[in-house]
Order: structure tokens, then sequence, then C-alpha cells
């Protein structure tokens, strides 16, 4: 129908791929982003890590970005882990420091074992037999 057509159809196309992979990941579909956009460190250090066969520029990356998220919210819980908040406000501060901390790791977790944890209950119920 000629190359307005064609456009339309491509653009069709990659939208529906990308909703799948969205859904297959468990996110939500937010459209398709304009070319240029900002992928951040992650995506160009992957790229450049298959290009040149050397892992360890990601490995440093990721850990950049775990060592310190982690160790915040461990030190933030564990300061006040165990102690009889002397007011509601402190009490409230204590549990969300630890929801943070747990939430953050199993969330880190989860992302990294490429939704292996997810799994779990099954293997749970494999070692019971």
């Amino acid at each position: 129908l000629g190359p307005e057509a064609r456009e339309l159809a491509e653009a069709y196309f990659f939208e529906t791929l990308v909703r799948i992979h969205r859904a297959g990941e468990g996110a939500p579909y937010t459209g398709l982003k304009p070319a240029g956009l900002d992928f951040g460190p992650a995506i160009p250090a992957a790229d450049k890590a298959l290009a040149s066969g050397d892992m360890k520029p990601v490995f440093d990356l990721m850990h950049g970005v775990l060592k310190p998220g982690l160790e915040a919210r461990f030190k933030k819980a564990r300061a006040t882990r165990g102690q009889a908040p002397a007011d509601v406000a402190a009490g409230r501060a204590a549990v969300a420091a630890y929801v943070d901390f747990i939430h953050y790791v199993d969330g880190v977790y989860r992302a990294a074992a490429g939704g292996a944890h997810a799994e779990a209950p099954e293997t749970e119920a494999h070692h019971q037999h």
C-alpha cells in the first residue's frame, strides 16, 4: 500500500513485540520510546561487554550500585533493630527501615535470579517428598 502503510505496520509490529516482552516481565507497557533515549549506564555497558568479551566492567557497575544500596538500608535497619522505641514515630521508622531493607534484598535477588525465586514453592514441594 506504500511507504506510509509499511511504516504503520512496522510500528504496530514493534509495539506488539515490546508489549508482549513487557508482559512477560510482569511490567506495564508504556509505549515505544523515541530514538536517542538515554538508557543509563547498564545497557551500554552490557553491549560493550558483549562486543569486547570482558564482563568486568559490568560486574563493577553492578557492584557499584548494589553495595551502597545494601549498606545504607542495612545500617538504617540495624540501627533500630531490637530497640524498644520511645514513641510511635520511632517505631514506625524502625519498621519502615526493616521493610525497606528486606524488600530491597528480595527485589535485587529476584531480578538477579531471573524469576527462579518465584519457583521456590515447587522446589520446596519437591524436597518434601
